[in-house]
């Protein structure tokens, strides 16, 4: 038996990538999924299965959740404070203003 590696024909960069225009690397043909399930019982899914469930007077597990953080707010709980906020009206940006008068930033002085 040979030792020998097949030799690939595919176009790859320096770096060993697949480069520009390459059609070897191609192992499927366009509308073809090849995991057509995805991936079953991720985390994701399951929380979303759960939180989709109802109890007996129709409120789901989700807006319990809610109403509960709701009520840890009222009772103090900054957490949940900015738990709502940022759900509810989206993270604030920060913002930092650097000013150095015109001159450079000095790192270090070996005076």
């Amino acid at each position: 038996m040979s030792d020998k590696k097949k030799e690939s024909t595919a176009k790859r960069r320096s770096n060993g990538q697949f480069g520009k225009g390459n059609t070897i690397g191609k192992q499927f043909e366009p509308g073809n999924n090849a995991n057509p399930n995805g991936r079953r019982g991720a985390l994701a899914d399951i929380i979303n299965e759960v939180w989709d469930e109802t109890n007996n007077d129709g409120i789901t597990n989700k807006e319990l959740m809610v109403r509960k953080v709701l009520q840890m707010a009222k009772n103090g709980s900054l957490g949940a404070v900015n738990y709502l906020s940022d759900r509810a009206e989206g993270k604030s940006k920060e913002f930092k203003e650097i000013t150095h008068n015109n001159q450079p930033i000095k790192i270090m002085s070996l005076e």
